[in-house]
């Protein structure tokens, strides 16, 4: 009896232990089940690639900081709209610089430079000493020449309704002799603006078919007497405006000096005479016409600004420009 019981028992303790591995199997299938939804929430939690998104917000925020700066690197230091011709006609050549380079503020004209510097230089402005962009010479290779396109075969009409040169300038020592040209345009006729004489006279020429105007000498009409040591000279050291006038329609040539008449004399009744020159080229401390004449064999020079009009100033105008100048080259306060 006793050793049934115990096969009985055995049995028993089989069908639980069969049971109860059922049982630890259906908890383990049961445990596995959330995993799945855990896999998902860790796809969830790596997807902060959604939450690393926002860093692409990062890159506009690059591009809207960048953007403002990079114009005005990339766009020119000089712009004319800069050199507001108010008060005055828009001149049809505007000597501007930028960095290394000289050119034509307003695109009208090519400029070419012999020799020289261009960069930043010292002058002396009302006894005080400022800093300015310019070309600067100091022997008789630095000269630049500008090259007048747009009327080289019609200079004679040009000038013929009236023209203005205007040139802003140093000179570091009165020349000793004549042939100091600040801006010219002919030899024997032409038009140009000059120091004459071993004493710094400053005057204005212009080519004439006659010789009965009021200054007359070698072909030209002055604007001051022909007398090299009279008349209003130039001072060295100084950063000046000089400005010389042709005023066809009143028959006057004038020189103007910081923005004042200095003189004025009467053309005549000859008319204006181009002689055998290169009208198609301007010289600044050049005689484009005759080579051995230029400013830096007779001293060392700046130039800040020079400008050519195509007609006469008026003396309101002349001021105007004289400030615009000084404007120019002062530093706001």
């Amino acid at each position: 009896m006793k050793k049934r019981f115990d096969r009985k028992s055995g049995l028993i303790l089989h069908v639980i232990l069969v049971l109860a591995t059922i049982i630890c199997v259906v908890f383990a299938a049961c445990a596995k089940t959330p995993e799945t939804p855990a896999d998902t929430t860790t796809v969830t939690t790596d997807a902060p690639a959604v939450t690393d998104a926002p860093k692409a917000t990062d890159a506009p925020t690059e591009v809207i900081t960048k953007a403002p700066t990079e114009p005005p690197t990339e766009a020119p230091s000089v712009d004319p709209t800069e050199y507001p011709y108010e008060g005055m006609p828009e001149p049809y050549f505007d000597l501007a610089f930028d960095k290394n380079s000289a050119f034509d503020a307003l695109y009208n004209n090519d400029i070419e430079i012999e020799d020289g510097e261009i960069g930043e230089f010292t002058v002396n402005l009302d006894g005080k000493e400022i800093k300015v962009t310019g070309f600067h010479g100091v022997d008789e290779d630095d000269y630049m020449t500008i090259l007048l396109s747009e009327y080289e075969s019609s200079f004679t009409s040009f000038v013929e309704e009236g023209v203005t040169y205007e040139i802003f300038i140093q000179i570091e020592e009165i020349p000793v002799s004549s042939g100091g040209l600040l801006i010219s345009n002919g030899n024997g006729g032409g038009t140009n603006l000059a120091i004459r004489g071993s004493q710094g006279q400053i005057n204005f020429n212009v080519g004439s078919t006659a010789q009965d105007g009021t200054y007359p000498g070698s072909g030209y009409i002055y604007a001051q007497t022909n007398d090299a040591s009279q008349g209003a000279k130039i001072e060295a050291g100084k950063l000046v405006h000089v400005l010389g006038i042709y005023d066809a329609e009143a028959g006057k040539v004038k020189i103007y000096y910081n923005g004042e008449l200095k003189s004025e004399g009467d053309f005549g009744s000859g008319e204006f005479n181009m002689a055998s020159t290169r009208s198609g080229v301007l010289g600044i401390a050049y005689n484009a016409s005759f080579a051995t004449e230029t400013l830096g064999r007779l001293t060392e020079f700046t130039v800040v600004k020079a400008r050519v009009y195509r007609q006469a100033l008026t003396d309101e105008q002349v001021r105007t420009v004289y400030e615009n100048c000084l404007k120019y080259v002062t530093p706001a306060e």
